[in-house]
């Protein structure tokens, strides 16, 4: 079933996270003393962001070792992973600051996993979606991806277009919305 939501709401230009600081009680995928960027420093450093690495490595195994992937799609998962790798290690030159911009690049990949891989929507988690929207005005199918860890994100993604955007107070229910 399809959803009409407020298009104003749906579609937001900024994301803004609020990630705390301070020594990480969460564990990351990795190893925080072989950390090689400062994503990965950073990672270590806000629980925000390791809960999101926790979520990203459990749907990168559900995908990569599910019943639906054969060593061709493998292969492409693998080289995609490493390349999105890149581009979070990137984030040091973002001028949304290092936190934000890693905390985005696993939103979107969290995103990505779960719209191109069945295996990774299979299994309970942080995450939930892809879901399909269809807002009054907008020509596309609008899809969504939740992310509930720490500080819950909705990514959202329309034609060539995608948005990460953070959960904010409402008097009932959940709502996303950025500052712009």
């Amino acid at each position: 079933m399809l959803v009409k939501p407020n298009l104003f709401t749906a579609i937001a230009l900024v994301a803004f996270v609020t990630l705390n600081h301070g020594a990480t009680a969460l564990e990351p995928s990795f190893d925080c003393a072989k950390a090689q960027s400062g994503a990965e420093e950073a990672v270590c450093s806000f629980d925000a962001l390791a809960a999101l690495d926790i979520e990203l490595a459990r749907l990168f195994t559900a995908a990569s070792t599910g019943p639906n992937m054969d060593p061709d799609a493998h292969a492409t998962l693998r080289a995609m992973q490493r390349g999105w790798i890149k581009g979070r290690d990137a984030c040091w030159t973002s001028d949304m600051g290092l936190p934000l911009c890693t905390a985005n690049e696993y939103a979107f990949r969290i995103s990505e996993l779960r719209q191109r891989y069945a295996d990774a929507r299979a299994e309970e988690g942080a995450s939930l979606g892809p879901f399909p929207y269809r807002c009054e005005g907008l020509e596309t199918t609008l899809s969504a991806v939740f992310v509930n860890t720490l500080e819950p994100v909705v990514v959202l993604r329309w034609g060539e277009n995608a948005v990460v955007l953070p959960q904010v107070e409402a008097a009932s229910g959940a709502k996303y919305a950025s500052d712009a």
